[in-house]
């Protein structure tokens, strides 16, 4: 009897812990890696407009500084540091440039604790990756003129759906 009481107190917690790691997960992640492989969670479009509008003025402030530079190719990733763009050209080789102004550089850094990945602009568009997983990228990208980006740029591209600001669209790409 007292066997069976202690296996089904050990089942209970088991359940409750596995309910409970699902729920912050979820939550934590909210559509990432880890809760799509462990979950099978797919985002739907409710959650991408209610986490661009919650990130809105940072992913503004570093597109529109991005926007301003006279590179058309450049780009940030966790490894360069809040601080610098990577550029690259067949001229100059590798190329870093330090980021002058301190709002774009704390912009970078709270993107990065939500769970944004690499930053790009090439030519009109600025992608932000922000649910990286095993097989694709999906994100937020900003199109300089504001127009629906031309899709011969974006070949791997799934998904682009436009969001509730303009020029601003959810993206998927292989």
């Amino acid at each position: 009897m007292k066997k069976k009481i202690i296996v089904l107190v050990l089942l209970s917690v088991a359940i409750l812990i596995a309910i409970v790691i699902y729920f912050v997960s979820l939550h934590m992640m909210r559509g990432s890696f880890l809760s799509e492989v462990l979950f099978n969670h797919r985002i739907d479009h409710e959650q991408i407009e209610s986490v661009f509008i919650d990130d809105f003025d940072l992913l503004e402030v570093v597109a529109y500084y991005m926007a301003s530079s006279k590179h058309e190719s450049i780009s940030n990733s966790p490894q360069d540091g809040e601080g610098f763009l990577f550029m690259f050209t067949n001229e100059l080789g590798r190329q870093y440039i330090a980021i002058e102004d301190e709002n774009v550089v704390t912009a970078i850094s709270a993107l990065r604790e939500r769970g944004y990945g690499v930053i790009i602009r090439n030519n009109n568009v600025i992608s932000f990756l922000r649910w990286p997983t095993m097989n694709r990228g999906r994100g937020i990208l900003y199109s300089i003129d504001r127009s629906h980006p031309d899709e011969l740029i974006f070949v791997f591209f799934i998904t682009l759906e436009p969001l509730s600001k303009s020029g601003w669209f959810y993206y998927e790409h292989d």
